[in-house]
């Protein structure tokens, strides 16, 4: 990114605001128009990867300023949408390049008078304000506490400036127009930018329409008859409002009144399922949907909010018959299309959950719950922790005062093991409203950063709040077990056994204190109140044959690895010995995904720097380094057996879907090589993560796009040139990193909703797990022996290189990453083991 802009503080022309990671680092003043792109010779340079050398520009039409895409190899988004031809900019419109945000402002306005809704930005990370992590709280807060901590103090004070504006303009329109007020639904205010706009997780229960506007449940517009149908309406407004201010109890007693009133009336019945689920009671939610869908067969509400109520107890072929009635009924409603995107998750039918998802966002871009389950969509099928925390981020923003959406990104950020941002979103859920199920998941976070003293803090108060279920059990357990208070942890973890005996973090406990078990890893096993469950496939287990494991002074060679470089935002290639980390080398910087040759003479990296984006050859030392290939997307490189071939994985293609390609002659001296796509006859194959077999073959991640639904996992095919039928080995889209000795494979998958290294014979026979505990582990290597399995770990808490026997067996740390170590997206990096 330039740094020699000059930071414009008024200008009397439109400007664009440039944002990275949540913050704003550049504007820059439009006059006749900019070119964008990662070369010198832009207007805006942008040191981003993803930006192609001369990516976008935007030039002047009259008196309008037109953006257009100049055919970059990752596209320009407007507001979350692919552009495909020229575009006029209006204010506050938002321009994704890369990672990078680019805002759209005319001159004598700011973000405080956009009114684009909000849209997720491919992969970024959002980033809640910085600030020590803090102390658990010391007793559970009233339902409307301001304390928050630093950050719900600060989007409450944005949320109350633009409340009370609105307030004042209702009120003069009030005065203008009399009845207005009796057409408006309530909303609320987005809090990622000061928006205006109407947030419609679920419909209110009426047949009014909605309209963007903000309003307040407080104020009426005339005086009601007693008993009319325009009381009965409004109630049902202020109820709703209330819900999404997370005030359940005193919407529940609007309900129940409305019910005496008029017991043959669905609505009431509707709203109070909704309640109910927002506060995280499903079971209770569920004879209150099915009595409304009883009182009103076509209504789609109803139908949604049974559908959704069956999803969350479990019910998946319910979840799923009731959603698509919703559609059925309302084709045209955002949130039946949303639960049916989460009931065809919860089946495993992911290519329906996403077109599902989709159509609720085209539908209605301000509807929370369709950005909720799109997030989870991205996490759970494209394991994309960047987009999935960027859309619940904007379900957050949309909601500002439903305590659930900030759980759930507080729940999503623990799965990113981003525990100190996790524990700040939980607090402010626990501002909203304190939930014993979030003082649980503040508990989990401080565990899993070891902060032991905080982790009890929190879970007693979750104790105290009425948390029995296993996992607050658990916790508790291991977490007294740590303090060195046995007399304590027993008696949760004699309760945790005895409903679960394999549960990892209470056999943990017992170890501790009685010593009689394996002792396993704290893992973020909290639930999150209303997420999605990931899908597995049954597997069948065997033992296959190997070595006897050799001793830790025993391993030879030497093992690469990427580290982050906190200061430059970048990984760096480093070499280390493999038995313990000594001789430790950095081999090249701004590079990642190194792969050794198979002599050792070489290694394979991808570049991260400008000008230095697509593949590489590096000798160990740092010496020699040759670009080899010719697009910035090339990524995954793998040598094949030989050392003279080099299979990667690259979005080069228009479509920007993954294939993997061939080099099959490295360009030792230096030249640069497309590579030749695999190809299964009628198409390209679709996959990335290759590695070479010793017969001449191709593993890869990948899917099978010829059948409905497609069949993802891992796949091998030959990777002579020309067509080939491909062969699939395993049947999880969680199934990544492969890597291969002999006929057997070892691989990372998260198909059980944690990082676990497996293991697979090369005709998809003996599918065994390796690993069996609460860290995430991944990215293995076999040393040149295949007598060991090297891989990535964050069991003791900073990422290391950890070692095991093909078996599983004789696991132990062999060094620290160290630096930075590794960052949240670390599924996308390998490391290799050379001699």
């Amino acid at each position: 990114m330039t740094n020699d802009s000059t930071l414009i503080d008024a200008s009397t022309l439109p400007r664009l605001v440039v944002r990275a990671d949540g913050q704003i680092i550049q504007e820059v003043a439009l006059d006749t128009g900019l070119s964008i792109g990662r070369a010198e010779d832009n207007d805006l340079q942008l040191a981003d990867p993803k930006v192609s050398r001369h990516h976008a520009r935007v030039h002047k039409e009259g008196t309008t300023y037109v953006l257009e895409d100049l055919g970059s190899a990752n596209g320009t988004l407007v507001n979350g949408v692919p552009l495909t031809e020229p575009h006029t900019l209006q204010h506050g419109e938002r321009i994704t390049v890369g990672d990078v945000e680019l805002t759209y402002e005319e001159p004598g306005r700011s973000s405080e008078d956009t009114v684009i809704a909000p849209a997720s930005v491919a992969g970024e990370q959002p980033k809640l304000a910085k600030q020590p992590v803090p102390p658990p709280p010391v007793a559970a807060p009233p339902p409307e506490s301001s304390a928050k901590g630093a950050s719900g103090l600060t989007i409450g004070l944005v949320v109350a400036a633009v409340v009370v504006f609105a307030v004042i303009a209702i009120l003069v329109a009030f005065l203008v127009v009399p009845g207005l007020m009796g057409e408006a639904t309530p909303a609320v205010m987005a809090t990622q930018t000061p928006q205006v706009v109407t947030a419609t997780d679920a419909p209110a229960p009426s047949t009014t329409p909605v309209e963007s506007t903000v309003t307040t449940p407080e104020l009426a517009t005339s005086e009601p008859v007693a008993g009319s149908s325009e009381e009965f309406d409004q109630l049902l407004t202020q109820a709703d409002a209330l819900n999404r201010r997370s005030k359940f109890e005193e919407a529940i007693a609007i309900y129940e009144d409305l019910t005496r009133r008029d017991p043959d009336d669905a609505r009431p019945e509707i709203g109070w399922a909704w309640t109910l689920l927002w506060d995280d009671q499903a079971e209770e939610a569920l004879a209150h949907a099915e009595r409304a869908v009883a009182l009103d067969p076509t209504s789609a509400e109803a139908a949604a909010v049974l559908g959704r109520v069956h999803v969350e107890i479990g019910d998946k072929q319910q979840a799923l018959e009731m959603a698509q009635k919703a559609v059925a009924l309302d084709a045209g409603s955002a949130i039946a299309h949303a639960v049916l995107a989460e009931a065809w998750l919860v089946n495993g039918r992911t290519q329906e959950a996403v077109q599902e998802a989709d159509i609720a966002l085209v539908q209605d871009i301000n509807n929370a719950n369709a950005h909720r389950i799109r997030g989870w969509i991205y996490h759970v099928v494209d394991n994309d922790m960047g987009r999935a925390a960027g859309e619940l981020q904007i379900a957050a923003g949309l909601q500002p005062e439903l305590w659930l959406r900030r759980h759930e990104l507080g729940t999503l950020l623990l799965t990113a093991e981003d525990y100190t941002t996790a524990i700040m979103a939980f607090q402010d859920a626990l501002g909203i409203w304190p939930k014993a199920v979030t003082y649980s998941a503040i508990g989990e976070a401080y565990y899993r950063l070891g902060q032991y003293d905080q982790a009890k803090a929190s879970l007693d108060l979750a104790l105290s709040a009425g948390a029995t279920d296993l996992n607050t059990q658990a916790l508790a357990a291991v977490t007294y077990a740590r303090l060195g208070r046995c007399d304590d942890a027993k008696p949760f973890y004699d309760r945790a056994l005895e409903e679960d005996p394999g549960e990892p973090l209470a056999l943990e406990a017992e170890d501790l204190c009685e010593g009689s078990r394996p002792s396993a890893t704290p893992s973020p096993t909290t639930v999150s109140a209303s997420v999605p469950t990931p899908v597995s496939t049954p597997r069948p287990s065997s033992q296959p044959t190997s070595p006897p494991p050799p001793s830790p002074a025993a391993l030879s060679g030497r093992i690469a690895f990427p580290v982050w470089n906190v200061e430059e935002g970048q990984y760096d290639v480093y070499v280390a010995q493999a038995r313990d980390g000594s001789g430790r080398q950095l081999v090249v910087k701004e590079m990642h995904q190194p792969a050794f040759h198979p002599d050792g003479s070489w290694l394979a990296v991808n570049g991260e720097r400008d000008e230095h984006m697509n593949l590489f050859i590096v000798r160990p030392d740092g010496s020699g380094l040759k670009e080899i290939s010719e697009h910035i997307e090339d990524g995954f490189a793998h040598w094949s057996p030989d050392g003279e071939s080099l299979a990667f994985s690259s979005t080069m293609h228009g479509d920007k879907q993954s294939r993997v390609y061939v080099i099959d002659e490295v360009p030792f001296e230096g030249r640069r090589e497309e590579g030749r796509a695999l190809n299964f006859g009628p198409d390209d194959v679709r996959g990335e993560n290759p590695a070479w077999t010793a017969d001449d073959r191709i593993v890869y991640k990948g899917c099978d796009l010829t059948v409905e639904p497609a069949q993802c996992g891992l796949f091998v095919m030959l990777s002579a040139p020309g067509p080939h039928p491909t062969t699939q080995l395993t049947e999880d889209p969680e199934d990544a990193a492969p890597a291969v000795h002999g006929d057997r494979i070892a691989f990372m998958s998260n198909r059980d909703g944690n990082w676990e290294i497996y293991l697979v014979q090369d005709d998809g026979s003996g599918l065994e797990r390796l690993t069996n505990n609460a860290a995430s582990d991944g990215l293995p290597a076999w040393s040149p022996d295949g007598r060991t399995i090297a891989f990535v770990s964050n069991q003791d808490g900073p990422w290391a290189v950890w070692a095991m026997s093909p078996d599983g067996s004789n696991r132990r740390k062999l060094f620290d990453v160290g630096g930075g170590g590794l960052r949240f997206n670390w599924q996308q990096e390998q490391i290799s083991w050379g001699p």
